[in-house]
């Protein structure tokens, strides 16, 4: 297992944990709204910003390892 192999893996966990943690939240703020505190709600929500923020930036991240094991896996023309 090479070094892009533990980033990539590395961020993917990190990834799931985000999105399990941004579920969460998205729960909460629908069980408040669901009670009729929808103000409540909306607070609770705003929270999603930094965790789909910090998954997305995650995810381009792999995206770009990805990208460069590719292009360090192409076959150099010969000159």
């Amino acid at each position: 297992m090479g070094t892009s192999d533990l980033s990539i893996t590395a961020c993917l966990s990190e990834i799931s944990l985000r999105l399990t943690d941004a579920a969460a939240v998205a729960k909460a703020a629908l069980t408040c709204a669901a009670a009729g505190s929808e103000r409540e709600a909306l607070r609770i929500v705003m929270e999603l910003d930094g965790l789909l923020n910090e998954a997305q930036t995650l995810h381009g991240a792999v995206c770009l390892i990805g990208r460069m094991q590719r292009a360090n896996e192409r076959p150099v023309p010969a000159g």
